[in-house]
């Protein structure tokens, strides 16, 4: 049987570039420009790794909600992407 820590850490695992970007069906060149634009992550021995749980916070201020114009949030989403290639 499973203890409450290993169900934790099976959920909130790290992913490398690769893996997030299968996970969230995002580019690696993408996710290079949200961590330069402040996605949290960590660097170990030059692998740059990001925690699931700071991966979903971080996604959640671009949720589209019914009173926000999508053609402003696909705007936002572009100036970050153009901000962190500068």
């Amino acid at each position: 049987m499973m203890g409450m820590s290993t169900l934790l850490t099976q959920f909130d695992r790290y992913f490398d570039l690769k893996g997030l970007s299968d996970f969230s069906s995002l580019g690696v060149s993408t996710i290079r420009g949200y961590i330069t634009a402040g996605l949290p992550c960590y660097k170990v021995k030059g692998k740059v790794l990001i925690k699931r749980s700071e991966f979903e916070g971080w996604m959640c201020k671009f949720r589209i909600n019914e009173a926000q114009n999508l053609k402003e949030i696909a705007e936002e989403a572009v100036k970050v992407v153009r901000e962190s290639k500068k």
